[in-house]
């Protein structure tokens, strides 16, 4: 059982299948915090979190993680992320008056929002509801 931060069909947990295998056991956690927490209590054998970002940069957060827990990085993953802005059936994309995402995803495609005027709103995972 391996964890990641979202829910299923997350950016990480597409990382986690395509590292991993597609027939890997996942375990979907709300937080990069309880990622650490279901690693250290057994829950999973293993985590799998973001630390960097070609777009966004580091994720600080994770770091300071890292340093807090008595767990250590066993291997990395490179993942193309393509976003895309989705609607309910019918909308135009005139009509959208604002961007709900994590904020990773937001910090990376914050120069096309800024540029459609399409203010950001934080929300924690890209595949959430």
């Amino acid at each position: 059982m391996i964890a990641f931060q979202g829910e299923p069909g997350a950016y990480s947990e597409a990382a986690l299948l395509e590292h991993f295998g597609a027939e890997t056991a996942t375990l979907p956690c709300p937080s990069f915090d309880a990622v650490f927490a279901a690693v250290e209590n057994g829950s999973a054998n293993e985590g799998l979190i973001a630390i960097e970002n070609s777009l966004a940069g580091s994720i600080h957060h994770n770091y300071d993680l890292l340093l807090q827990h008595p767990l250590w990085i066993v291997g990395e993953h490179y993942l193309r992320v393509q976003h895309c802005l989705i609607a309910n059936p019918g909308v135009e994309k005139s009509a959208v008056t604002k961007v709900i995402s994590h904020p990773q995803a937001l910090a990376q495609c914050d120069g096309y929002l800024r540029g459609q005027n399409l203010p950001p709103e934080v929300f924690y995972d890209t595949a959430g509801q």
